[in-house]
């Protein structure tokens, strides 16, 4: 809309000319969407460990630094340059979560491979002195990224298992305790594929309502807040979405297809 040009157009030209915090903070909340949209997408294929609200976290520190950084006689479109910027503050605080470097993880393929080839080569298991003088290094110091290699390494419980007669008679394990209030894993991603599926063809504003008000509970007017509408216009919004719904899928869309 003409007005939230203007608006927005008005902002970046007295921050740059005054670099102001409130000004840049304004300029930030405005653009906030993008960060909602990079956190939602995210959230989907990380795993559960990783909160949407840390996300966000890091992407709004990257928008922070593409407003700041921002110079427009590079003319570049904001929207596209923040996005990199964005994306690249939440893949450095991804990677600041990997506790093993990447000379561990270059070691550790190496000595899989190398073990690999010896095994087949001698026909049984090679010795630490065996692999480090295949990957041309000392025994100290492969053991050293030996033991650096397994500290980022996941217990899996299945190497728990219980041995003899326990085990076959396939009894539920000690560790094995459903919580009943948690949503069922699959119920969860078969809304995501089918949300994913309603939301082909949608604006982006659009598909923003949908994710925002069914993946993150958020209500209408929180929703209104994060895309800068007005409740009232976020629910008119969603009920146009869910009307063209019903009309492509010829009036059979269900209330648990969109509840």
């Amino acid at each position: 809309m003409p007005e939230k040009k203007l608006s927005i157009a008005g902002l970046w030209k007295r921050y740059l000319d005054r670099r102001s915090t409130e000004l840049r903070n304004r300029i930030v909340v405005y653009y906030s969407p993008l960060v909602h949209a990079h956190a939602a997408r995210l959230s989907r294929k990380l795993p559960a460990q990783v909160s949407y609200d840390e996300i966000c976290s890091a992407a709004f520190d990257g928008l922070i630094e593409a407003v700041e950084a921002y110079d427009p006689k590079r003319k570049a479109k904001f929207e596209t340059f923040c996005q990199q910027r964005i994306s690249g503050a939440v893949m450095d605080w991804l990677r600041s979560l990997d506790p093993q470097s990447r000379t561990v993880r270059t070691f550790e393929k190496k000595r899989l491979m190398a073990k690999e080839a010896l095994g087949t080569d001698l026909e049984f298991c090679p010795s630490q002195g065996v692999l480090a003088r295949r990957l041309e290094m000392s025994v100290d110091r492969y053991d050293y990224l030996s033991r650096l290699s397994q500290l980022g390494k996941e217990v899996h419980f299945s190497a728990m298992e219980p041995s003899g007669d326990r085990r076959s008679q396939g009894s539920s394990h000690g560790w094995d305790i459903r919580d009943p209030h948690s949503e069922d894993p699959a119920v969860k991603v078969t809304r995501e594929l089918l949300t994913d599926h309603l939301g082909r063809g949608l604006a982006r504003e659009e598909r923003l309502v949908l994710v925002l008000y069914y993946f993150e509970d958020m209500t209408m007017a929180e929703i209104g807040s994060v895309l800068n509408l007005s409740e009232s216009r976020v629910s008119q919004i969603h009920k146009e979405i869910l009307q063209r719904l019903r009309h492509r899928f010829g009036g059979a869309l269900s209330e648990e297809l969109v509840a």
